[in-house]
């Protein structure tokens, strides 16, 4: 039976495999990763493994929402910081930066290589929901920024915006050479249906 750790033990413990499982998906992949490799890097148990985690495909998951996370709080960290000059452009070109820093990231070849549709396939639909979720709360952040937005369209805007992340899934089909004016004309629409929304009010 595993022994019990404590809070900082777990903390240190997470944190390694949250590591191990990103050098193991920017090298290796969700399929040839298997969970012994994980838990040799960590230098843990199999059993402790599974104390933290029911599979490789949650961790997996968990290191993409730590990462995404991180990218939507600095986005919105300097929309905060621009709020008393946010316009259609100003959010257009902090968005069009955030998808930029995603391409750049490992996140861009896990989403692309179908790593992350195999990770999705497996992980149960509560984790997804909650995940968007927290996409929904993020966007009532941005539009508390923005006064006067209509707030019952927040998860539809939250979806417009996932819809053009979903996008780069497609960049070869929809042409590389245009393909960041494209995105860029795609937020800022959407943007735009937004601001419209608050003319109308």
């Amino acid at each position: 039976m595993p022994k019990a750790f404590t809070n900082h033990e777990k903390e240190i413990i997470r944190k390694k495999l949250i590591e191990v499982a990103e050098d193991s998906l920017r090298h290796y992949g969700v399929k040839k990763t298997t969970v012994d490799e994980l838990v040799k890097g960590a230098n843990i148990s199999k059993g402790t493994f599974y104390l933290f985690f029911d599979s490789k495909e949650i961790l997996f998951f968990e290191l993409f929402r730590l990462r995404h996370d991180s990218i939507q709080n600095n986005f919105l960290e300097k929309i905060s910081n621009l709020k008393d000059n946010l316009n259609a452009d100003v959010i257009t070109n902090v968005l069009f930066d955030l998808y930029k820093q995603l391409e750049d990231s490992f996140l861009f070849s896990f989403i692309t290589s179908g790593d992350f549709e195999l990770v999705m396939r497996k992980v149960p639909e509560s984790m997804l929901e909650d995940h968007n979720s927290r996409d929904d709360l993020s966007m009532e952040k941005l539009f508390s920024m923005m006064p006067n937005l209509d707030s019952k369209q927040v998860k539809v805007h939250s979806a417009a915006l996932r819809l053009v992340l979903v996008s780069i899934l497609h960049k070869k089909e929809i042409g590389e050479e245009s393909f960041d004016d494209a995105l860029k004309l795609s937020i800022r629409g959407i943007i735009i249906q937004m601001m419209k929304e608050e003319n109308n009010d």
